[in-house]
Order: structure tokens, then sequence, then C-alpha cells
């Protein structure tokens, strides 16, 4: 199939970058255009649907990569998505159950990397693993945030956890070094919403990824040490939600990369439910009842995996859930 034929719908499904300040726009002028473009995504993601499935065979890799990253823009939840183009994005990437690693490397190194590489996580090397000393200094970490090119296509989050979802296990060694940054962008940022997008992406990517892959890397450290930072956000829309599945996520990385009933499964545990949840969040967030509660939501499968080791805690638990079962 020729490249021209796809450029034209490809180009015409980017998302527009207003998208990314969406909640924030009030001009009535740019919510139409929005709109508009919305609606006319509907009808090119069936065209590009009529033409993969009448051409899906001719197409070179580089050309399925740009489908994929097309399409994979509108799987989500996001305003710029309607449940036609959802309907219309998910046929279109289920062409695409078991992409092979060149597939998978071309998206990775060619659609996705080249909007993150401008702003290196600094505690990341080019491997993917873990630095013991941010690179670039003190003032590595304001280089992380300037700029961000990547927030001006506001799809690829969506991408990013297509990918994630669709690395097979064995595969995450040769891809890592692609995959670990834009996921740590996205789990790092500033931004209570992207920090939720990353910690679902990390959520999806830990249950493929092997666990000792993220040992070796030290990625688990650091990993958790980001998922901590989440609990710290308590004063946004967000917060409820990031919460929820931040603990999910942290309790998730402590049964993948620690053995049944070690030590360090329970102090990872211990810190989880103690320093996270009962001196943080029921400490700092005593006045917001929806914080609270999405703390409380998250606190039985914890309690059930730490079994007698709870009991230290039952007290401030209960405690806890009659003040917010009252308000």
């Amino acid at each position: 199939m020729s490249t021209d034929a796809l450029e034209p719908l490809l180009r015409s499904l980017q998302v527009p970058s207003d998208y990314a300040r969406y909640e924030n726009i009030t001009e009535d002028t740019a919510l139409v255009r929005l709109d508009e473009w919305k609606r006319s995504a509907e009808r090119i993601l069936v065209e590009l649907r009529t033409i993969l499935k009448q051409r899906s065979s001719d197409l070179s890799t580089e050309d399925q990569a740009n489908a994929i990253s097309a399409a994979a823009s509108f799987d989500g939840q996001d305003p710029w998505i309607t449940a036609a183009s959802r309907c219309t994005s998910g046929e279109i990437l289920q062409r695409f159950p078991h992409p092979n690693n060149a597939l998978l490397v071309q998206i990775l190194t060619y659609n996705i990397k080249p909007l993150f590489q401008l702003n290196p996580h600094p505690f990341l090397n080019v491997s993917g693993r873990k630095l013991s000393r941010p690179a670039g200094g003190p003032m590595a970490s304001s280089d992380f945030y300037d700029e961000q090119t990547w927030k001006k296509s506001p799809g690829i989050a969506n991408l990013v956890s297509w990918c994630v979802r669709l690395v097979p296990g064995e595969a995450y060694e040769d891809l890592w070094h692609l995959i670990i940054p834009p996921v740590m962008a996205l789990l790092d940022d500033f931004e209570a919403k992207y920090k939720l997008r990353g910690v679902e992406v990390v959520s999806e990517m830990l249950q493929q990824v092997p666990g000792q892959l993220l040992k070796r890397t030290g990625m688990d450290g650091l990993i958790r040490s980001s998922l901590n930072t989440c609990l710290l956000q308590l004063h946004n829309p967000e917060t409820p939600q990031l919460i929820e599945a931040a603990v999910d996520a942290s309790l998730s990385l402590t049964l993948l990369t620690t053995s049944v009933g070690s030590a360090d499964q329970f102090d990872q545990l211990c810190a989880l439910l103690g320093e996270g949840i009962i001196s943080g969040i029921w400490l700092y967030a005593s006045d917001k009842p929806d914080v609270v509660l999405a703390s409380l939501h998250a606190l039985p499968l914890i309690l059930r995996t730490l079994k007698i080791g709870n009991a230290r805690f039952l007290k401030k638990n209960a405690r806890h859930a009659c003040r917010t079962g009252k308000r």
C-alpha cells in the first residue's frame, strides 16, 4: 500500500494539542473547533478501518506503526474520544493482537521516543537502569519539566499504554530502554492528571514485566518512590482516584518483586500502610473525606496480604473507618 494513501488520514487523526488544556478552555470558538474535529475523527477512523481491512497485508512495518499510533490515541477515556471513535479504534487495534518485536521497536523508537527524548529522566541511564544520583546535577529536575514536547501530543499516553499491554513478558528485556523512559515521564510529571495516567500505565506494565528485570535495573525502588510521591498529591481533583490507583500499584509492585512472607515484603507493606496511608493521607487529609475514603477502599487487600502483621494497625484503622463513616 502506498504511504501516500494513508498519510492524509493519519495526519487528520493527530489529536489537537489544545486538548492538553481542555479543562481550562473557556473560549467558545476553540471548543466548537475541537468538537468539530472530534466528530470528523469518527468518520476518518472508519475510513482507516476500511483501508486496513482491504489492504492490511500490503502495509509496511512503518505504515502499521503509524496506523496503530493514530488508532491508539482513541483507546481511552479522554475528552477527544467518543463512544463511536473508541469502538472503531478498538476494531483497528484488534487487527494487531500480537505485534512482533520489529513492529514494537518501530512504534517505540519512531512514534514515541522522539516526543520524550528532549526531557530525559534524571534518574535513568540510556539502558533504562536507575542512576544513584541525578544525571545533569541539581538542575536535572528542572530540565525534566522544561518544554515537555510530549504534552503537545495528548494521545501519546494511550499509545504508551497500548505498547505496555501488548509487549510479551519475554520481550521486556530487549525493549526496556525504550519502554521505561515514557512510563517514568508520565509517572513523575508534576501534574496530577499525568501522574494518574502514569500510575495506570505502571499497573498495566506490572501485569507483564518480569520482577527480576525491575530488581536488576533498580527500577523497583524508583517506581516505588514515585508511587509514594503520588500519595502526597492531596489537593487535586484527581486525588481520590490517584490514591486508590497508587496504592494498588504499590501493592502489585511489592508482590511482584518480593517473596511471599519475606522480611522485605513485610517491611514494604508496613511502610505503605503506616507511612503512606496512616501517617500520610490520614494525617494530612483528615479534612478531606473523599480522599480518606479512597484510602480506605485500598485497605482490604493490604490487610489481607499482611495477615497477622496488620494487628499493629487495627486500632488506627478502626478509628478512621468510624470517623469517615460518620461524615
